[in-house]
C-alpha cells in the first residue's frame, strides 16, 4: 500500500493524524508520522514505543499486512515506514 493510502487508512480505521514525514523533517520524504496521540481505543490502547515491537497489536498487524512497520522516535513519537 503506498504512503498516501495508508495515511487515509490510519484516519479513517484508526482515527489518526497521521501524515507525510516532510511535515515533521522537510529532508525527509519516506515515511508517515503519527502527529497526536497513538494510544486510544482505536488501536487497542497502542503502548507507545513499547507497542512498536509487539506483533499482537491490532494496529502493528494492519500496517505489517499491508508492507509497513512501526519505528518510535522517542518515547511517544511513532513513524511508520516501507518495509
Amino acid at each position: 500500500m503506498n504512503q498516501e493510502t495508508m495515511i487515509k487508512e490510519l484516519e479513517s480505521k484508526f482515527k489518526l493524524n497521521a501524515v507525510p514525514m516532510e511535515e515533521w523533517d522537510s529532508n525527509r520524504d519516506n515515511g508517515i508520522w503519527i502527529r497526536d496521540d497513538i494510544c486510544k481505543e482505536s488501536t487497542g490502547f497502542y503502548n507507545y514505543a513499547e507497542d512498536s515491537m509487539n506483533d499482537d497489536n491490532i494496529l502493528n498487524k494492519f500496517m505489517l499486512k499491508h508492507g509497513w512497520y512501526a519505528q518510535p522516535y522517542d518515547a511517544e513519537t511513532i513513524f511508520f515506514y516501507e518495509i
